[in-house]
């Protein structure tokens, strides 16, 4: 009896430290802040994000990384106490933009077991401009654009979505216009004009249908060369998408809920050419069941799980990231684990991982 008792209460124990490793040690109010339109002559945006401290310690914010210079963020490095809240202000700055933008925040404490993954967007109205200004970028010849990436987001399987590119003429003699593709490997198809004018703009049409299967989940990317009198555009437009269910708008169903423990890996200062391992949790905090869409790894990362796996409400999975170092000393090397799910609130995750050779 005494051996069954004592039995027991290690095994709470262990349960209880297990969840306490799944545990976020912050969570934000919200992940995601919409702008809406904003003017790029009125300035900077600004919006408060709400954290609490999950954790039974103080946590202190000491570090924060933006995916763009036009984005900075205002925060207290004071310690927040167990239970207690804090803040942080996300400031984007639409200057020399527009369209849709979408800015990335990650923000650490200081001993890195915490860590979030914020986003801010907003539709900038630019100042009006010259032809030359409002299409910055040198495509071929004359030939200029807005922008080199085409993002279409998530988008739902079973579904047929299109985007333009604008593409400018700031020349003084027509520019017969062509196309050079990664082609159709991922569903997406693109058209344009068979010329253009002088200092005339016009549209290129990028489209993707997205097929419905096991197969069709996930991040994918393509490319888009402009061809201006067959002479080819020094860089591709880059377009991107994120192939997901079809979630329902019933906010009431049962649904799955994604925890990644941890969202970041720093694995410091390392030999060159070392192989180094850490292990994860992934857990479903929902009310439905949690399938491991499709999993994807940048280069010289792997990991122990795969597509399809499927995780109960309530459980969770443990598996270990591994990556190997570059053999370059005195290097910055980064990777990624990319995770698509059924979880409608977040369908895509992102675990990075980055060291320093020695």
């Amino acid at each position: 009896m005494k051996k069954t008792v004592f039995l027991a209460v290690v095994f709470l124990l262990v349960c209880r430290c297990l969840g306490a490793q799944e545990q976020p040690v912050i969570e934000f109010d919200s992940q995601e802040w919409d702008f809406g339109t904003v003017n790029e002559a009125d300035g900077p945006v600004a919006h408060t994000f709400i954290f609490r401290n999950l954790s039974p310690e103080p946590v202190q914010i000491d570090h924060v990384a933006t995916s763009c210079g036009c984005t900075t963020v205002e925060y207290s490095t004071d310690p927040v106490a167990a239970g207690g809240s804090g803040s942080l202000t996300v400031v984007l700055d639409p200057a020399r933009s527009e369209g849709f933008v979408m800015r990335e925040v990650e923000v650490y404490t200081k001993d890195r077991k915490g860590y979030a993954h914020l986003s801010v967007s907003a539709d900038v109205t630019p100042i009006p401009k010259g032809l030359s200004q409002l299409y910055p970028q040198l495509l071929a010849g004359t030939l200029r654009t807005n922008a080199l990436r085409c993002n279409f987001g998530y988008v739902a399987q079973g579904d047929s979505v299109a985007k333009v590119i604008r593409v400018a003429n700031t020349g003084d003699r027509p520019v017969a216009l062509s196309l050079l593709t990664t082609g159709a490997r991922y569903g997406m198809t693109a058209g344009c004009p068979p010329s253009i004018a002088p200092q005339e703009v016009v549209n290129v049409h990028i489209s993707y249908k997205i097929p419905v299967g096991e197969a069709y989940y996930g991040m994918i990317h393509d490319s888009v060369w402009v061809l201006a009198d067959g002479e080819k555009s020094a860089e591709p437009v880059t377009v991107s998408a994120i192939r997901t269910d079809r979630f329902t708008a019933d906010k009431t169903a049962p649904r799955p809920v994604m925890r990644l423990t941890p969202e970041y890996i720093d694995w410091g200062r390392q030999a060159p050419g070392r192989t180094c391992r850490r292990t994860v949790v992934i857990a479903n905090v929902g009310e439905a069941d949690l399938v491991l869409r499709h999993v994807g790894v940048s280069q010289a990362t792997s990991v122990s799980f795969g597509s399809g796996q499927v995780i109960k409400p309530g459980e969770s999975v443990r598996a270990t990231v591994t990556a190997t170092i570059s053999r370059l000393p005195h290097s910055r090397v980064t990777g990624s684990v990319f995770l698509t799910t059924n979880d409608p609130q977040r369908p895509f995750r992102e675990l990075r991982w980055q060291a320093e050779t020695k």
